[in-house]
């Protein structure tokens, strides 16, 4: 019997989109429900009974979700793969690198929106499965009070096969993820402690398109739109001044920035966000707080919408 408990990820970038390469670093996970569908199509409806005749295997899809603790080291493999755009800087001199991830314009591969990674998902069942050319669809970054920063990674990958399970090594120092007790946000240039929980999710808005390439895997990864950036939380209610930014639809840059000891560090940095929904209710005797959804929006002097920066001990993402 197979123990999740027992089980193991790894990964690594790829060189091209869809050539599996073995995993080079590994990550502790909370969850994760890869899967592999295949769709099915008919070929036959007058068949001289009442039985349902034999239908066919068609294109097979592998999509699913991790779950995961933001560890300083492992979290910039997240980053870097729903992002694209990654630039290292020296804080510390072969020791320490704050690296900026900025949303990507321009296609990594001709099959392939976004950088493309090979899973090592072992799953304390006989075999490991290999998953390649898996590119993040959505990624979301989730604070909460009482809870570590946890990264969920909607994934699409294009081809998976049974292999040798290799044996990890975690990433050590720090031995502890990023957590909700050193989080701080700023809005509109002003510290505040009004946000309660927040989550924030980067819509990369990615399919797996298959072809007539005598294969039953998908041939390529496409958009299906624009990067979309959107922010869900919930906002303490002591006075009217952020419902009236909510209605004059007014802009704020907002930041968030998270620590762990021996100076790691991730910051996220929004500089135009606009409330898109802040409904206003009285639910009961309990305090007021605010349910709210808002939107970032692309920045021509920053040349981004969102700029995540995360200082740790690894450059090479």
């Amino acid at each position: 019997m197979g123990y999740g408990f027992n089980g193991h990820i790894g990964l690594r970038k790829e060189a091209a989109w869809g050539t599996p390469l073995a995993a080079d670093s590994y990550l502790e996970a909370l969850s994760e429900t890869l899967a592999a569908s295949i769709d099915r199509f008919e070929t036959k409806n007058i068949v001289g009974g009442t039985f349902e005749p034999d239908d066919q295997p068609g294109v097979v899809r592998i999509e699913g979700d991790i779950v995961a603790p933001a560890h300083p080291v492992s979290v910039g493999h997240f980053l870097k793969a729903a992002l694209g755009v990654s630039s290292p800087a020296t804080v510390a001199a072969g020791t320490l690198f704050a690296t900026s991830f900025v949303p990507q314009q321009a296609d990594t591969f001709s099959n392939a929106p976004l950088p493309s990674y090979t899973l090592e998902v072992f799953r304390d069942v006989t075999s490991a499965q290999r998953y390649a050319g898996a590119c993040v669809s959505r990624l979301e970054l989730a604070f909460r009070p009482n809870q570590d920063l946890w990264v969920r990674a909607r994934l699409v990958a294009r081809s998976t096969a049974d292999i040798a399970a290799g044996t990890p090594t975690f990433p050590a120092s720090p031995a502890a993820p990023f957590a909700f007790d050193t989080a701080s946000v700023s809005l509109a240039g002003a510290a505040t402690d009004l946000v309660e929980a927040l989550t924030l999710t980067v819509d990369n808005r990615l399919e797996g398109v298959p072809a007539l390439n005598a294969a039953r895997e998908i041939a390529r990864v496409r958009r299906t739109g624009p990067v979309a950036i959107t922010l869900a939380g919930t906002l303490a209610f002591p006075d009217i001044a952020q419902y009236r930014n909510f209605l004059d639809q007014a802009e704020q840059r907002l930041t968030v920035h998270v620590t762990r000891a021996n100076s790691f560090a991730l910051t996220l940095d929004l500089p135009r966000v606009v409330f898109t929904a802040f409904p206003l209710a009285t639910l009961g005797r309990d305090r007021h707080v605010v349910e709210f959804e808002a939107r970032a929006r692309y920045h021509p002097g920053s040349a981004t919408a969102l700029k995540v920066t995360l200082t740790t001990t690894k450059s090479d993402y």
